[in-house]
Parts: structure tokens; sequence; C-alpha cells
């Protein structure tokens, strides 16, 4: 077997570089970027007519390019059920059969998911997330690849299977559901490449391909193949990316690689179009990931860790076990006066600053954040307001990391330092007066769904904002409250 391989390996290394029958162009690429990525599509969002025609799209490239179909349909719907919605996904699956005898049901697969965020009206104009790099870029490769394969089907070892997911900015939902379905016998899979945002060369100075070193022949692939396509690679490591395809298919014991050049592009912006790719780069990735699988398919061994699941690896659309992002308060507070068991007025209150977010574990997050804010109350005196640096901590318990729309309560608490303030227009005596510095407790409870959390948070404070004896004054607020985690 391996005295076999090496042979075709040495010949094919012969006529690679003249077969210009499968050398991917900027051109042909670009002719299918900007139908996907086109004002007419609607930003191809997930369970819509436009993602359905999208679909139909790449199934007639595939026929067009050779590509056979898996069963008798390239397309493999699917419906994902959250509470009442229930929303129908396609999968687009194509095969290319390997020749030899002994590995031909064998599978190397390459995916990229087509679908992205939509879009939405502002001051009545419609604003269209074209996802151009993000991930039209993708998809065009796998269909260009795939006509690159059916001409080199000579060389082919293993199979090939081509999937364009959908759903996967709403949770790898396509992915799940093509494991889920078994379309193929995931023991049958040997190694999986997402090819999700190739549109960047020039600009991201290469391409990573993060967690290729669980390929046996990973040194070959990322120095002397990648420079017969001029190509650098900027990220390699053993690691399974985790916000994109590749999660659950790492997580189920499959050699699982991202292809992606940054998020040079103006990433899930509406400004993600077309003219801004750079094709050039996006032909040599296409043509590097063709001579890739040509190789792969005739290795007698591709990964010697493949079967080890990646046990406690998150699935979810973030992944990341650190993310960092941004946070917003609005609401109302008012001073509680404990010995006269009433409540001062409420005033407006805000807060503004940053976060952090922190994987402690499935179900729980820890979430330190640094904000700015203002709140206080009616006063005797007029507005009383406060001026302050908060550190919340709150732990979250949060639903599972597979859902689309993700549940969490959260519960901690959080130090301020009053720094300024006023009550009835005179600065507020932080010295004799008033303690500049305030603890309390926090609770809430909200929703997190593609980055963005949103829900109720309450602070009540613990200790008296009063310096002198007499009254016990403390502080409580009410905040809807706005992040967006990157």
């Amino acid at each position: 077997m391996k005295f076999r391989s090496a042979f075709l390996l040495g010949i094919l290394g012969l006529f690679v570089p003249l077969a210009a029958q499968f050398n991917t162009t900027p051109e042909q690429l670009k002719e299918h970027v900007y139908i996907l990525a086109s004002d007419s599509l609607l930003g191809r969002g997930f369970g819509t007519p436009q993602g359905l025609q999208v679909a139909k799209y790449i199934a007639e490239q595939f026929e067009q390019a050779g590509i056979e179909p898996v069963g008798t349909s390239y397309l493999h719907p699917f419906n994902y059920r959250k509470g009442i919605l229930n929303i129908p996904g396609n999968n687009v699956v194509g095969v290319i059969r390997g020749t030899d005898p002994e590995l031909q049901d064998e599978y190397i697969l390459l995916g990229a998911h087509y679908d992205h965020l939509g879009w939405k009206i502002v001051s009545g104009d419609t604003i269209v997330y074209n996802g151009a790099d993000d991930n039209a870029t993708g998809s065009s490769s796998i269909i260009e690849i795939g006509r690159n394969l059916v001409a080199g089907k000579a060389s082919l070892g293993r199979s090939v299977i081509l999937v364009a997911f959908d759903g996967e900015e709403s949770g790898l939902i396509g992915s799940k559901q093509f494991l889920k379905d078994s379309i193929v016998p995931q023991h049958q899979v040997k190694v999986m490449f997402s090819i999700d945002m190739v549109g960047m060369v020039e600009a991201h100075e290469g391409v990573d391909l993060k967690g290729i070193e669980k390929l046996d022949s990973h040194q070959y692939m990322a120095t002397e193949l990648a420079e017969r396509y001029d190509l650098k690679i900027t990220k390699e490591g053993t690691q399974t990316e985790q916000r994109t395809d590749t999660a659950p298919f790492g997580k189920s014991g499959i050699p699982a690689i991202a292809v992606f050049t940054g998020t040079e592009s103006p990433y899930h912006k509406p400004e993600d179009t077309a003219e801004k790719l750079d094709y050039d780069g996006m032909a040599q990735v296409a043509n590097f990931m063709t001579d890739a699988t040509l190789f792969l398919s005739n290795e007698a061994i591709i990964s010697s860790v493949a079967g080890e699941a990646e046990e406690g690896k998150s699935v979810a659309s973030s992944g990341k076990s650190f993310r960092f992002g941004v946070r917003l308060n609005t609401g109302s507070s008012q001073h509680n006066y404990v010995d006269r068991f009433y409540k001062g007025k409420r005033i407006f209150a805000t807060g503004a600053g940053v976060m952090m977010n922190i994987k402690a574990a499935g179900f729980l997050n820890i979430q330190p954040e640094l904000l700015y804010e203002t709140k206080g109350s009616q006063h005797q005196d007029g507005v009383f307001r406060t001026h302050s640096l908060t550190t919340p901590l709150n732990l979250l318990i949060i639903s599972p990391e597979d859902e689309m729309v993700r549940t969490f309560a959260q519960i901690g608490g959080y130090y301020s330092y009053h720094f300024g303030g006023q009550a009835g227009g005179t600065d507020i005596d932080f010295t004799n007066e008033y303690n500049n510095q305030e603890f309390g407790i926090t609770f809430g409870f909200g929703v997190e769904m593609m980055h963005v959390q949103w829900g109720l948070y309450f602070q009540k404070g613990l200790s008296d904002l009063n310096r002198l004896s007499g009254d016990r004054i403390r502080h409580e607020n009410i905040y809807f409250m706005l992040g967006y985690l990157f």
C-alpha cells in the first residue's frame, strides 16, 4: 500500500504543475461570488426563500461540474425546531468517487457554509448583509475545487464529499445535522476541511490552517505544498477551530481543519461586498486545496489521532474560552432610605464599558466588566447623581451551547468608586458627607444569540452612601442590558 501510494504521488507530482484542466482562475470564483453575494439574495438568511435559491444554485453547479449527488438529490433538507419556530434548512451534498479499490469507501470532506445574516430595515431602507467573504468565498471555492477534482479523478484514491452547509451563522446547525443524519458513515470520514472566509489572502498575508497538525503529513502540506502555490501558512496547531463547521466534526473525533484568511473584511457588516475581495488569492487557496485533497486521498494514513473525540470542546457559535465585548446598560435608579422605609423617586441611569466572558464549564460562564456608570435619585435639594467606575463580576448559568438562542440567569456582585457627582447643582462632598465607595449584589436574566446578549439586570447596594450617622441610604438600579461579544 505505502509503495503504491508513493509511486502514485510521484507520478502525480510530475503532472500536477502542467494540468491546466484543474487550475482554478480568479474569474471563475468572482462569477460565483457576485451571484451569491448579490443584493437580490438578501443575505442568504437561514430558512429563507433566498437561502433555498442559493442551495439550488450550488446544486446546479455541482451537477454541471460532474459532481454526483449522494442519494437521489443534491439537497438534503432538515428542520430546525426552536420553541414555536420550525425552520427549514438545506445542506447541499455531492460526492466524487475515488478510484482506489481499498480506499474509495473512505472520505475526505470539504465543507463551506453558504448562509449569512440576512437583512434588516433601517429608516425604511433595506440593508443587506451580503456576506461576500463570509462565506460566498468558501461556497464558490468548493464548487471549483470539486470541478478540479472531477477533472483529476483518475488520480483520486479516496472519495471526496463536498458539502455546502446551511445554518452555520445560527449555531453550526447544518454541520451538526449532517453528522446526526449520517449522510455518510462518520467512521469513514477521515478528515474534514471547512473553507470559511478565504477572500483576504493578501491582507491577511497568507492563510490559516488551524488544526492541520493533527494530520501526519502536515509538515509537507504547510511547507512544500504551500510553497508550490506561493502561499504562506499563518496559523497551524492541533486545536480544532470552534467558530466554524469544524467544531462538530472535531467533537466527533474527525480531524477538522479550518481554512481561513482572517476577519480583515468587514466581518458581519453590510459592507462585506464582492468588490473588496482578493480573487487572485482565492484562486491560490482553491488550487492548493485541490492539490492537498489529491495528496491526502492517496495517503495510507491521514491522521494517527483520528477517532479521538475532543471531549469538552464547545460547538457553540461563539466557541472561544475567552471572549471580549462591549456593554451598555440603560434604565433607572433610586435611593432606598433603609431606616425610613421609603424610596426616592427614580431618575435615568446608565452604564457603558467593556466586558470579558470566560467559559468555566458547559453551562457556567464568568463575566467580569468595567463600566462607567451614572446613577442616583431625586433628593430634597434636587437631583442627586453620582459618576462612578463600576466593576461587576457575574456568574452566568447558561443553556446548552448547541442552541441557536441561549438563555441565561446571572448573579454576582459589584464594586463602585464614585469619582464625582452633584446634588441640586452642588458638588457632592465625598470627604465628609458621603462615601465614595460602594458594593452590592447583582442579578438578572437574558438571552444570547449570534454574539449579542440582552436582558434585564438589577443592582442592589449593600453599603451605605451616607457617611454621617443617621439615615442609611443605598442605591437600587434596574437596567436593560445590551452587550456584544466578539
